[in-house]
């Protein structure tokens, strides 16, 4: 399984288009992406709530010496959809030509506009884990990052939406 995922990633849409820009402000260190779509050949649909469609944004952050990695999406009116995912990492970095990426440690969580945090993956960081494809360590880790942007208050809707908003206006 592929694990090495890049932000400002095209998915199955027309690309109008993408940029990545570098942070480094006081407590705030990483790389960020707005990926704008036209035309979504496969609008995403789950449970009735429209995360990927015509006309939407994607905004990503890829910290630095984090093990996380954040996508949320705007909508055709650029507002904010009221969800935001979280992949845990093994690590984040940049490739030889500069590309931003993570290597994706399979655990997962989705932040909804309400406050409720689904976990998800959990059956692939074992399977993951059960075939070596990760170590213990790693199995480990995930739960304890995981933990840790909980306790953090980092996966909350009020500090998350301000956050994203923060990092949104770089783009204008």
């Amino acid at each position: 399984m592929n694990r090495r995922k890049y932000i400002g990633r095209k998915i199955n849409a027309e690309i109008l288009s993408s940029q990545n820009i570098r942070i480094d402000e006081t407590g705030l260190h990483g790389y960020v992406s707005l990926t704008k779509f036209g035309k979504v050949y496969e609008p995403l649909i789950i449970d009735n709530f429209v995360i990927i469609d015509d006309c939407f944004s994607m905004l990503e952050f890829l910290p630095d010496n984090e093990q996380w990695a954040l996508e949320t999406m705007y909508d055709n009116n650029d507002d904010m959809i009221g969800w935001w995912y979280f992949d845990i990492t093994s690590n984040n970095s940049i490739d030889e030509e500069g590309n931003p990426y993570y290597d994706d440690l399979f655990l997962d969580a989705v932040l909804l506009a309400d406050g409720q945090i689904i976990i998800c993956d959990e059956d692939e960081l074992k399977d993951a884990f059960d075939v070596g494809e990760i170590t213990r360590t790693e199995f480990d880790m995930a739960y304890v990052t995981l933990n840790s942007l909980k306790e953090k208050k980092i996966i909350d809707v009020t500090h998350i939406t301000a956050f994203c908003s923060r990092l949104k206006l770089l783009f204008k």
